[in-house]
């Protein structure tokens, strides 16, 4: 793609990324085929390649409309474009180059910025969004329908067989700002099962958030300072105990901390700084390892249930390890099935599921239809947003997959 970007913003290292970005695109649109807002709306400017020449539009010096912003607002930045595009074209980056555009420029209503920045200030802190989702999730029974689909459903702590462990591999296990509300269960799973497979668990001394909600919010500062004090952190925490990986079993919180790098462009120094942390960050799926499990606890027995696998976007287009937990899950003896159009968002997408709740809807339609066609006793995912959209209106229990194996070890 020919690009005319204003000299002031090629200048910057933001510009400039971008620049490279849009000369990648080639405009073949095999990015729509696999888009879900497209495929609802069936709207090119609804699609990553109508996206992509807005963005295009306003660094060449067109200035961002409402219109413009409500088609940004749409994307579910869920990359599913990025997996099927043959160019490599980093979309999920120049989208938020392109809102960040949008939101200098003070365009949105008023009621729209104040939602917002409610959302920036409350989800990212455990104990600001604890007492919001715990007094929903007690007033569920008493909401009504289009409400009650909305509360999360917050399940009772469980207990996890605890395994002794003498190896000197530490994991730093990062507890997540919703997570840690939302699904206690999950961190508590994610220590047994490291546990048992032979690392030792440093569980997170104060719970912090990733960054994610406010870098999809476009609130820059909020974002570099969760960003600044997360590198702090974990390198005081390295220098007490050397960590060998920084784990997330949210693949939302995940990608966000492997995006660290390119947010940290314009900061060179700072990369260079923590870049042997950065280099350790992983989502736990990537040391999941069947074999050393096994060899390890030797009467490993998967639960005999019909268990269907609902693989994030996060996991599948950011990571790509969709197919790694799988293969690992069946090696360990699980029956899995996959849904038709896996590949296509459910909807939740971190504050979506908020801010667009007809098109989530839609979307969270259309995913529990193709995992109910499966006939699943059980279904697993991989990241807490999906795990508590889903289960809001899912006749099937959704859970982390940590805590289906966590429950067998």
């Amino acid at each position: 793609m020919q690009t005319q970007i204003q000299p002031h913003i090629l200048a910057t290292v933001t510009g400039q990324r971008a620049d490279d970005i849009l000369r990648k695109c080639v405009h073949c649109g095999f990015c729509t085929a696999t888009c879900p807002t497209y495929q609802l709306l069936g709207d090119e400017l609804d699609g990553p390649r109508g996206r992509i020449y807005q963005v295009k539009q306003i660094l060449e010096g067109g200035v961002p409309d409402r219109e413009i912003m409500t088609h940004f607002d749409r994307c579910l930045t869920c990359r599913s474009c990025e997996t099927t595009c043959p160019s490599g074209v980093n979309y999920a980056e120049l989208m938020d180059i392109g809102r960040l555009y949008v939101e200098q420029e003070n365009i949105r209503p008023l009621a729209q910025s104040l939602f917002r920045r409610l959302l920036g200030t409350v989800l990212p802190y455990p104990k600001r969004n604890s007492l919001v989702f715990k007094t929903v999730s007690m007033m569920r029974p008493l909401l009504p329908t289009k409400f009650k689909l909305k509360a999360p459903i917050i399940r009772k702590l469980e207990n996890f067989k605890s395994f002794n462990t003498d190896n000197q591999k530490n994991v730093l296990l990062l507890e997540g700002c919703v997570q840690s509300t939302l699904s206690p269960n999950t961190n508590n799973a994610a220590q047994a099962l490291l546990n048992a497979l032979g690392y030792r668990v440093i569980r997170e001394p104060s719970v912090s958030c990733c960054g994610a909600v406010n870098h999809h919010l476009s609130q820059t500062a909020a974002t570099e300072q969760l960003i600044d004090n997360n590198l702090q952190k974990w390198s005081q925490i390295n220098q007490q105990s050397p960590i060998h990986a920084i784990v997330s079993t949210a693949s939302g919180c995940g990608i966000m901390l492997k995006d660290y790098q390119k947010l940290l462009q314009a900061q060179p120094e700072k990369i260079q700084q923590h870049v042997s942390l950065l280099e350790k960050i992983k989502d736990i799926s990537e040391l999941l390892s069947a074999t050393t499990l096994l060899e390890k606890i030797q009467n490993f027995t998967p639960e005999n249930k019909s268990v269907t696998l609902h693989a994030p976007c996060t996991l599948s287009h950011g990571h790509k390890l969709a197919d790694h937990l799988y293969n690992e899950l069946s090696r360990l003896g699980y029956q899995l099935k996959t849904p038709m159009n896996a590949h296509l968002c459910c909807g939740s997408a971190g504050t979506y599921s908020l801010l667009q709740p007809k098109l989530s809807q839609q979307l969270r339609e259309q995913k529990l239809s193709a995992l109910q066609a499966t006939d699943p006793e059980i279904i697993i995912t991989a990241n807490v947003g999906c795990e508590h959209h889903l289960n809001s209106a899912s006749n099937t229990p959704v859970i982390h997959w940590v805590e289906l194996v966590a429950a067998n070890l």
